[in-house]
């Protein structure tokens, strides 16, 4: 389907105080709607854009897009992965949205000639496993920028470019049992969708601290198994720091549980690409120090990331994708 301006005009709500113009794209086809919608946006400066999908998740940004592209009519090319609910898969509070896929668009129709959507299955999808840090946060336009709750895996998408669609499993207070192979409530529905090819970024440890040692290495080591049983592949993710100001040997270690010893373990045993995103973000919050540091995280939360902060945290994992040179850094913008 093609939406020129004046139609687009007709059928999205009117931006209303800090929530911006939201459009609302129909389910296409038949009763078994498409996972994935294929957008493309004719727009006259790329360059001043931002869009975000489903529960606040962004797909574009021009700070995040590289080099500036050229001046005039432009085309804009991303895929949203579609689900109900739109946001966390079993929160209960979870923002639920509507069947089919929604943009929301801060500048409104400034410069849009028309928006393009169509059904589409992906060439890679890449699934995300982690917690609330990584999760796909509500909304949450009411509240500030600085004080909306933001994972990492909400602003994941806006790196890669159309032949990538991001499907965030990441769910608020999970860890690894969450996702173990025997049983786990969130393994089966990434498991009816994994593909040959695909990838899945696994971070998970912040819910596990009374997890033993040996469960915590079994249960994602069996993960690695299986992801690697579909023929796709896994990327073994730590937990980012908790901005307590806590020495970073001392962070993410319980009585029963070194987290970051078993996922170095892991990686080497496993021979899985690992990002070490608690020495990453130790060493960007270290020159900063406590109080600045916090203006990324949410006001009195010393855990969760605001926007801001999620996209530090995301630019970290994607410095670590080009430094390794993973297959997934040719699907970058």
């Amino acid at each position: 389907m093609n939406y020129n301006a004046a139609e687009l005009l007709a059928m999205c709500l009117p931006a209303s105080g800090d929530t911006p113009l939201a459009c609302h794209f129909p389910e296409l086809g038949t009763d078994n709607a498409p996972l994935h919608y294929a957008f493309k946006i004719t727009h006259s400066n790329v360059n001043d854009l931002s869009v975000y999908a489903e529960s606040r998740r962004l797909m574009f940004d021009s700070e995040l897009s590289g080099a500036a592209v050229n001046s005039g009519l432009q085309v804009l090319s991303f895929t949203v992965n579609t689900r109900q609910p739109d946001g966390q898969p079993i929160q209960h509070d979870t923002y639920e949205g509507l069947p089919g896929a929604t943009l929301w668009l801060p500048n409104g129709l400034d410069g849009i000639e028309n928006i393009e959507v169509t059904p589409v299955t992906p060439i890679q999808q890449v699934f995300v496993i982690g917690d609330s840090t990584v999760c796909d946060q509500n909304p949450q336009w009411d509240k500030p920028a600085m004080n909306r709750f933001s994972g990492w895996g909400q602003v994941l998408p806006a790196y890669f470019n159309d032949t990538v669609s991001i499907v965030n499993y990441a769910d608020s207070g999970e860890g690894t049992e969450a996702f173990n192979t025997l049983d786990g409530e969130l393994l089966k529905p990434i498991a009816n969708q994994l593909t040959r090819n695909d990838v899945v970024l696994i971070q998970l440890g912040h819910n596990d601290k009374k997890t033993p040692q040996n469960v915590y290495e079994q249960r994602l080591e069996d993960l690695i198994h299986f992801i690697r049983s579909r023929d796709a592949q896994p990327i073994l993710i730590s937990p980012m720091i908790r901005n307590h100001g806590i020495a970073l040997e001392k962070q993410h270690q319980w009585p029963q549980l070194d987290i970051p010893a078993a996922l170095a373990g892991i990686a080497k045993r496993e021979n899985v690409p690992y990002i070490d995103l608690l020495t990453l973000s130790n060493r960007w919050a270290a020159p900063l120090g406590q109080a600045k540091a916090q203006a990324y995280f949410v006001s009195k939360d010393r855990t969760h990331t605001n926007e801001a902060g999620a996209r530090v945290f995301a630019d970290l994992i994607i410095d670590a994708i080009k430094q390794q040179d993973l297959p997934l850094a040719q699907a970058l913008r």
